[in-house]
């Protein structure tokens, strides 16, 4: 009996899937600073440089001719000797491209955390730009630039959602730079941040999303009809629709990828399509397709020496081999993909101490410059503190000779500011009383005339309804003596009469009471709580000492109402016989 061989994936399921897709995170580039020279012209040219500016320029041009040889090390000393040099000329334009050629530095290396500080310093420079109002046209490009490359980081940091996030200002960035200027053409630069934004959704597993971005970024790409934008889309969409095991739309998607890529020669490419259609025919159970196109896409890879598209295929090779019970070519693919899997271990290994290395020289150099920062920050404070205590003295001594100069001139002077001091303050206090008797006699003065132009008003009401009244009354007697046709207009002067008698007495003269006697209502609730409403307003008469007939005529009220209502209000103040009603309200 054979011994049959059970072969499972090493990697995870969501490994495969963001192998299998097709990023692409394309970074807008700033102009180019640096030209493409050898470096040992350019170190030539350092030894001849005269000015700073010039050195600046041609450690810039080193450190990127290092980074693209990928000699890390080397490309960030020449990066930090031009920025040293920037920062002492206090030149921002330079500070921010080198910022930029460290982030890519740090970017190539994998070390994104730090990429991430250089680029979060271009932003602050970029928003201090705008706070004072640029050029809004290359500010939206450079914002842009910025926000992709930040998306980027974030994404091989695995954290989609800021990821997600940059890409969106980015795509906001590049439409307000379409409004700004409309000959700028966005098409493009919104398709490929499309593309990028449905490979982050397609990485996250949220296909629905994936999708609507590659179809959008689809739509876009139709009058620009560039083939390696549809190669790129038609795989994703693959993968969306395989993921959703819709595995016809897929399959037609993958073929579409293929033709494009073969028609442009992209062999990685076409190992990537193979790849991505094995695993669909392994999913459909068609294991011979999935072989025959798992054999082409690992043919491929090793002529392009892909060591990560040769391990996907040998990986699902020997699942394939293993369903239709060729064992010992599953065992073959299982040993070919541990292989290549060792060497990716070995490989990133290598890399991860490079970029601990490159990481370790980074903050050396940091920690090496802040001390050299602190050190000259020490010798300008002692400087500064020596020439502090110099003129110090010298004021000391200045300020000393002043006093001993004046103090006996004081001394001399106090005695009779003293004396002086005395009078004037008696002859201020002596102005203080006058001044009180006089607005306390202005104020009795005022307060007598406003009583007495309150009465004079209400008392002109008062006359004024009387009158009214007087003479309705006499038309009323007469009416039935009257012709019928004048029956009619006298009853209309009379109602006329009616509506003109002011029954608002009350209202008005509470109005004109309060803004001469403002706290007498507060006084009188704090000392008799229970009063009435009624009886406030008889004490409000009383208190301008008016006679019984006159708060009858402003109350409506017959003289002997008033009268029981006087005695009623005696009774609830508790005042006696002997003590006088108005005399009292007055004194409130």
């Amino acid at each position: 009996m054979k011994q049959k061989f059970y072969f499972r994936p090493v990697l995870p399921a969501k490994a495969f899937l963001i192998m299998s897709i097709a990023l692409l995170l394309v970074l807008f580039s700033a102009s180019k600073l640096y030209a493409d020279h050898k470096i040992d012209s350019l170190k030539t040219a350092l030894k001849l440089a005269k000015t700073d500016t010039a050195s600046i320029k041609i450690y810039g041009q080193l450190g990127e001719r290092y980074t693209k040889k990928s000699m890390h090390d080397s490309a960030l000393i020449y990066f930090t000797k031009a920025l040293e040099l920037s920062e002492k000329q206090k030149s921002d334009k330079f500070k921010y491209l080198i910022y930029n050629q460290l982030g890519l530095l740090f970017l190539a290396s994998g070390n994104y955390s730090i990429t991430l500080e250089y680029y979060f310093k271009m932003l602050s420079m970029l928003d201090g730009e705008s706070s004072v109002g640029h050029d809004t046209t290359s500010l939206s490009s450079k914002y842009a630039s910025l926000y992709v490359q930040m998306g980027t980081c974030y994404f091989y940091l695995e954290n989609l959602a800021k990821s997600l996030e940059y890409f969106q200002k980015s795509l906001d960035k590049v439409m307000q730079k379409a409004t700004i200027n409309p000959a700028y053409k966005e098409s493009e630069s919104q398709l490929v941040l499309y593309i990028n934004m449905g490979s982050v959704h397609l990485s996250g597993r949220a296909f629905d999303k994936a999708q609507a971005n590659f179809e959008k970024a689809l739509e876009m790409n139709r009058p620009l009809n560039n083939q390696i934008y549809y190669g790129v889309l038609y795989n994703n969409l693959g993968i969306v629709y395989k993921e959703k095991k819709d595995f016809e739309k897929a399959f037609d998607y993958y073929n579409q990828a293929l033709q494009i890529r073969k028609s442009l020669q992209d062999s990685a490419g076409m190992a990537q399509v193979y790849n991505n259609l094995g695993d669909c025919y392994y999913l459909t159970g068609d294991y011979q397709k999935s072989i025959e196109s798992l054999d082409k896409a690992l043919a491929i890879s090793r002529k392009v020496r892909n060591i990560r598209s040769q391990m996907k295929a040998a990986n699902f090779l020997s699942l394939a081999h293993e369903k239709v019970k060729r064992y010992s070519d599953a065992l073959e693919m299982h040993r070919l993909y541990k292989q290549l899997h060792d060497s990716i271990i070995n490989t990133e290994q290598i890399q991860t101490s490079a970029r601990l290395e490159l990481q370790y020289h980074y903050e050396k150099q940091r920690k090496e410059s802040e001390l050299k920062q602190e050190i000259m920050l020490a010798r300008k404070e002692r400087k500064a503190l020596i020439y502090m205590v110099i003129a110090a003295a010298f004021l000391f001594s200045f300020i000393i000779v002043m006093l001993l100069n004046r103090n006996q001139r004081i001394k001399m002077r106090q005695v009779r500011l003293i004396k002086e001091s005395l009078e004037l303050e008696q002859r201020n206090l002596n102005l203080e009383k006058q001044n009180l008797l006089l607005e306390k006699q202005n104020l009795q003065l005022e307060l007598e005339y406003r009583n007495k132009e309150l009465a004079t008003h209400v008392m002109y009401l008062v006359n004024k309804n009387e009158f009214l009244s007087s003479v309705t009354e006499k038309l009323l007697a007469i009416r039935h003596m009257l012709l019928p046709e004048n029956k009619v207009v006298v009853q209309e002067v009379i109602r006329e009469m009616k509506s003109n008698i002011d029954n608002t007495v009350w209202g008005e003269f509470e109005v004109r009471f309060q803004n001469v006697h403002q706290d007498f209502y507060q006084k009188l609730g704090e000392k008799y709580p229970d009063l009435t409403p009624n009886e406030t307003k008889l004490c409000a008469f009383l208190r301008l000492n008016m006679t019984t007939k006159d708060i009858s005529a402003i109350t409506f009220q017959s003289l002997k109402s008033i009268q029981v209502a006087r005695a009623r209000l005696r009774k609830r103040m508790g005042i006696t016989r002997d003590d006088n009603l108005v005399t009292i309200l007055q004194q409130l």
